[in-house]
């Protein structure tokens, strides 16, 4: 199986990539990818799924909260360590390592006393009482963190991405079995708890068994002052984010229910997922080319029309889809009772697909040396849904929220295609052009989908759902090639190169 996926991989890196960039060891690492993000969100949906099943919205939204709490800290925290050390031009950085793990030590610490300190607060604020036990409990969670070989940097700075899947599989695997364990026994919110704590120490154990480097307390004042001189505009770009992206969380839970914010919070992580991987199994193995292709504007502007056009082709149809079978699926995985999330599944579809190809774009400012960039578009973002969210959320509830978030990315998304562009030695259009046609074939199957979806009558849920994946996928299918004998989409050869592989 492993040697099927290295052929296909292969294939579509020799398209996605600017000639003479592809090795063996971006497609070893491209497999080893590839198998961490099939097999980490199989058993993260496997899990929402069976979690789902025994518990209800509220279990899920008492997670939130707490995890609403626990994000915004690290977050606002964050020191962008790891991605100046993966954007180090030098292939040894052992000499920063131990000023890495005294910094990320301290910081775990000073989270826990927060976390601790500020339970009571969080759950006066959200009118539940049960938050304070909950994120005491989860204050274990960032020392454990801290104390994580830091060592791991090098998983993906040397595309080692063998020993990053088994770092990233231990923790989802441990994940996986004490939440749905604890789930099964007692039915609680401690079993989303129990996983989310356990998940952290196998990371820690998984760290120092898979690197044989042992970090000490060390504090070098130049190398902090160089580390965080360029990861400050990463802690900057992670804490908007994180507004950007759970501040609605927030606000939910504060202005709906803690039910309300059980229901947003599972519907914005199915709808967003399948698109998002997408997006981050390509972005593991292209950050660290685009490092190496800093200085060379011509190759790495080759590379990210590539790029775009490889998530474009698989994100566009991925996002009509979630729109026009949510309505299948969540009876038919999680249960009618789950129905509420349908419209935020549906409104949060549409940023996952575009989020996928900007995400990229993200990637190339930080390769550039440009990481101010993202949390300035950010910043614009946050300006407008500040003003838009919270009218929005109490006239339309979850819809509204959503629709606020969602309908701010979308204006900004031309902002950052003119940003790219002017980083790049590309023009506006070819990078259209990338976009255009998957749009355009993507929107055949939604329409075609559309019609199946109110002529055919299957009271059977789970068969409905199958049958519109099925023709979904043909339909795409059909229209790209048809497309493709009509334009310069040339998408004809990216078909044949794959099957050939198979």
């Amino acid at each position: 199986m492993f040697d099927k996926l290295r052929r296909v991989l292969r294939t579509i890196y020799q398209r996605a990539l600017p000639d003479g960039t592809l090795t063996n060891q971006t497609v070893k690492s491209g497999v080893w990818s590839a198998g961490m993000k099939i097999g980490m969100r199989g058993l993260q949906v496997l899990s929402l799924v069976v979690l789902a099943r025994i518990l209800g919205p509220r279990e899920f939204g008492l997670m939130g909260i707490a995890l609403i709490t626990y994000t915004s800290l690290r977050r606002f925290s964050e020191l962008g360590i790891k991605s100046a050390l993966i954007q180090r031009s030098e292939a040894n950085v052992d000499t920063f390592l131990d000023t890495a793990w005294t910094l990320q030590l301290v910081r775990g610490l000073v989270l826990a006393l927060l976390l601790v300190t500020s339970a009571p607060a969080v759950a006066w604020f959200f009118d539940e009482p049960r938050v304070t036990l909950i994120l005491r409990v989860i204050a274990v969670s960032p020392i454990v963190a801290g104390v994580i070989n830091p060592s791991i940097v090098y998983f993906q700075k040397d595309l080692d991405m063998h020993k990053q899947f088994l770092f990233g599989m231990s923790a989802s695997v441990a994940k996986f079995v004490a939440s749905v364990a604890i789930a099964i026994i007692y039915e609680s919110v401690w079993a989303l708890v129990a996983g989310f704590i356990i998940a952290d120490f196998a990371r820690l154990v998984a760290s120092y068994a898979l690197h044989d480097y042992r970090p000490g307390l060390n504090i070098d004042r130049a190398q902090v002052r160089e580390l965080i001189g360029y990861g400050k505009w990463i802690t900057a770009s992670k804490a908007i984010s994180f507004i950007l992206t759970s501040g609605d969380d927030a606000l939910v839970g504060r202005l709906v229910s803690t039910t309300g914010l059980g229901y947003y919070q599972l519907g914005y992580q199915l709808a967003k997922m399948p698109t998002m991987e997408m997006s981050r199994s390509v972005s593991t193995v292209v950050f660290p080319l685009y490092s190496k292709l800093q200085d060379d504007t011509e190759m790495l502007g080759n590379a990210v029309l590539r790029s775009v056009r490889l998530l474009s082709f698989l994100a566009f149809p991925a996002t009509v889809g979630i729109i026009l079978t949510a309505r299948s699926f969540i009876p038919a995985v999680l249960g009618s009772q789950w129905n509420p999330i349908v419209p935020v599944m549906q409104i949060v579809a549409v940023y996952g697909g575009f989020a996928a190809l900007t995400s990229v774009f993200a990637d190339v400012w930080n390769a550039v040396g440009r990481p101010d960039l993202n949390p300035k578009i950010n910043g614009i973002r946050l300006l407008f849904s500040g003003i838009l969210i919270i009218p929005a959320t109490i006239r339309y509830d979850l819809v509204g929220a959503a629709g606020a978030i969602v309908g701010v990315y979308l204006l900004t998304v031309p902002l950052q295609i003119h940003v790219v562009v002017r980083c790049l030695d590309i023009r506006h259009r070819a990078l259209l052009k990338e976009l255009a046609y998957p749009a355009l074939a993507s929107g055949i199957m939604g329409l075609v989908l559309l019609g199946v979806r109110q002529t055919v009558s299957i009271e059977l849920v789970v068969v409905k759902f199958a049958l519109l994946v099925v023709v979904g996928a043909a339909v795409y299918v059909s229209a790209a090639l048809l497309l493709d004998s009509h334009s310069q989409w040339d998408i004809r050869t990216e078909f044949d190169s794959i099957i050939r592989s198979l």
